[in-house]
């Protein structure tokens, strides 16, 4: 195994103390920082994004919300936890994935077609305790309304906060709270009304 260079270690640490320094910047609401930063970093990010999607506007897409999502959150970036480069790579790691599995979501469209979509992270199922139901959860949701059902992808599968919500929809937290409930609700009797049709039918 070849060891690095001195050179090269000092190449790697100069551009991580860039980096930070950046973010530091970045965080302060430097937007000449964040544009550097961008510069710096958005090839290799563009790289993790496409390793996951293989679909380069798609990846393009995930890559721009990441990096807003990296101007919201620098000041909340620790040093001792993780590089900056892996921060951001996470980042786009995880932007990537939900897309993925928002993809899945909408190409699937059999009840068991449904039941093989792989989520290792919480959904709408798991909120209301009902893992146990997965499939017949699933084919419900995909009887929802398109807007019922995106407000829950981007609050359970997007990770959206209410305000973020509240932001992306014009309407107070407390209202994207109310209509996230009722989706829910909706979610959860469209669910038993398919699980109590099949039994009837058994009987």
């Amino acid at each position: 195994m070849v060891n690095a260079t001195p050179q090269a270690k000092t190449v790697e640490q100069d551009g991580r103390t860039v980096l930070l320094q950046l973010i530091a910047e970045v965080a302060g609401g430097n937007k000449s920082a964040f544009a550097r930063l961008y510069a710096l970093t958005h090839a290799k990010l563009l790289g993790v994004a496409l390793r996951i999607l293989r679909d380069r506007a798609l990846a393009e897409d995930i890559l721009q919300e990441s990096y807003v999502k990296v101007w919201r959150h620098a000041a909340s970036y620790n040093p001792a936890i993780a590089s900056p480069m892996t921060w951001m790579a996470t980042i786009v790691r995880h932007g990537a994935i939900d897309a993925l599995r928002k993809r899945q979501l909408e190409a699937v469209g059999s009840e068991d077609e449904m039941a093989t979509v792989a989520s290792a992270d919480p959904d709408p199922v798991e909120e209301m305790h009902l893992a146990r139901l997965r499939p017949k959860a699933l084919a419900a949701f995909a009887k929802l309304p398109e807007d019922k059902r995106r407000l829950i992808m981007l609050a359970y599968l997007r990770d959206l906060s209410r305000q973020e919500l509240s932001a992306r929809f014009g309407v107070p937290a407390n209202t994207v709270k109310t209509h996230l409930r009722r989706a829910l609700l909706e979610l959860r009797a469209t669910m038993f009304a398919s699980v109590e049709a099949r039994s009837n039918g058994m009987a």
